[in-house]
């Protein structure tokens, strides 16, 4: 795995006078290597892939929320992902798609892919951009 290593930010930690954390927590932030094909992956993810696949990984200058075929739910996406973290590489332009659908009108959860649609790179977080890690092949 490469990637920061940061010291978790807490209220706890965010009141002491030198900004220090008050333990030794510590939480990995970036990259993850290698990458993985996405069968690497939890299920919803492949998932996820097929879903945008069929959509043609739409682009839109908001998050919209998309039907998801024969079901009642709704799976929301195709916004810019801004990469203000620089985790990605920054000649990239990257668009979010969330991974698991959901009934219309319940709150969205962390797990994303993130693409480039100009390469086709997608890249997966499942603690909301905390970490990323890119699908090497299987979900175009």
């Amino acid at each position: 795995m490469t990637g920061l290593v940061l010291p978790a930010v807490s209220s706890a930690t965010a009141g002491t006078p030198s900004g220090a954390p008050s333990s030794q927590t510590l939480r990995v932030v970036g990259v993850i290597d290698p990458p993985q094909p996405v069968e690497a992956f939890p299920g919803q993810v492949k998932k996820a892939c097929e879903i945008w696949k069929k959509m043609d990984w739409p682009a839109a200058k908001r998050p919209t929320d998309y039907p998801v075929v024969n079901t009642p739910l709704v799976i929301r996406g195709s916004n810019v992902y801004g990469n203000r973290s620089h985790d990605l590489p920054m000649n990239g332009h990257y668009r979010e798609y969330d991974v698991n659908p959901r009934t219309p009108g319940t709150h969205r959860d962390a797990e994303r892919l993130v693409r480039d649609p100009d390469t086709r790179t997608v890249w997966y977080t499942g603690d909301h951009y905390d970490n990323f890690q890119e699908i090497s092949s299987g979900c175009p």
